[in-house]
């Protein structure tokens, strides 16, 4: 027993020697042999617990939360804040990056701010053009554009340009002082800007024609029977009614090849198929879309097709696109000529300034011979 008892007495000593040896050879073993990364998220985590108990919870809302789900949150809970509905993102239509900002802020060089002080007319024609194309304007002017053309309605005619060198010329500048029907800002004046060109009669309309009945976008490759679209069209639609017809694009899919004219790119417009929208060679629609068009495009990004770009303007509003009467009535393309057919449709696209003259001239003298 005797010598058991020394042997407990003394080996205890060399236990606790023993147990130390053991502690500085794992902390050696763990600063040699266990790799940095490891290292940083065991202090990382280490952190992040000490610090939890010194941070308050503060909620967020869910990045799934649907417009809806806002009036849901417990009423108790007010550190959740939903995202507000204004800032939401609809997936199919693409957002400019700064929101609420106005796509056309150009100056006026001709603003025309006059033209309906004196009354407020029932049509309002918006004519796509450019500086060079004189002819076409003029000839426009004798023919469907003659503001006094339908006896009993009032027409406004206005011819819509950017800029093609810098600044307005002094060839357009007198040109307006003469029949006082154009309208310019300082862009330039390119096929992919259309649509900055179209928004800028939107902005005319909304700003110094407000109270227009209808308005028409077309270009200046058209013949319109400004008659039959009056009498026989527009006059019986409801001016409190919110109309947007032409010839309907629906369910048209974007075109990604890039060498193709209605080219779109994925990062412009994501979507696989386009809202329902109306050829831009020629659409009606009433006055006071204008104005909604015009303030709606503050929030969705501006594509180079105007026609697709006007398409998601209208869904953003809640606007559908009604078919005309009949679908022969609105053409993007070339109707072969004949004076009875042409005096029965509104548009008809790839007219040149000679035919257009020599269209009208035979329209008028078959206009009562047509059944």
């Amino acid at each position: 027993m005797a010598h058991e008892k020394t042997f407990l007495i003394c080996s205890w000593p060399s236990r606790k020697l023993c147990l130390l040896t053991a502690v500085i050879c794992l902390g050696i073993s763990y600063f040699l042999f266990t790799p940095q990364e490891a290292k940083t998220s065991i202090i990382a985590t280490k952190q992040l617990i000490f610090n939890s108990e010194k941070i308050p919870f503060q909620g967020t809302s869910s990045p799934y939360e649907t417009p809806g789900e806002k009036h849901l949150h417990n009423i108790t809970t007010p550190r959740l804040q939903p995202t507000p509905s204004h800032l939401k993102v609809n997936l199919t239509t693409p957002k400019n990056k700064e929101m609420h900002k106005d796509p056309v802020p150009y100056t006026f060089l001709i603003p025309e701010e006059d033209k309906c002080k004196k009354t407020a007319p029932f049509l309002v024609f918006l004519i796509c053009t450019t500086e060079s194309e004189k002819l076409r304007r003029d000839n426009i002017r004798k023919t469907w554009g003659n503001e006094s053309l339908v006896p009993g309605f009032s027409v406004v005619r206005l011819f819509m340009l950017g800029v093609q060198k810098q600044g307005s010329t002094e060839a357009i500048r007198k040109e307006s002082m003469m029949y006082r029907d154009i309208i310019q800002q300082d862009f330039q004046d390119t096929y992919h800007n259309l649509t900055l060109k179209v928004l800028m009669g939107m902005k005319w309309v909304a700003s110094y024609c407000p109270n227009a009945h209808f308005v028409m976008k077309t270009d200046s490759d058209m013949f319109v029977n400004t008659e039959y679209l009056i009498q026989k069209l527009l006059a019986t639609i409801s001016a409190s009614e919110l109309y947007f017809t032409g010839f309907p694009m629906r369910k048209y899919s974007p075109i990604r090849n890039s060498k193709n004219k209605w080219y779109m790119p994925f990062d412009m417009y994501p979507g696989k198929v386009y809202p329902d929208f109306c050829s831009g060679t020629g659409y009606v629609f009433s006055g006071s879309l204008a104005t909604m068009i015009y303030r709606v495009s503050f929030s969705v990004k501006v594509l180079h097709l105007e026609d697709v770009y006007v398409g998601l303007c209208l869904q953003k509003i809640g606007v559908r696109v009604s078919s005309p009467p009949r679908v022969s009535l609105f053409n993007p393309y070339k109707v072969r000529f004949n004076p009875c057919i042409y005096n029965k449709l509104i548009t008809s696209h790839y007219i040149s300034p000679n035919e257009l003259l020599i269209f009208w001239d035979k329209i008028q003298k078959k206009k009562h011979d047509c059944f």
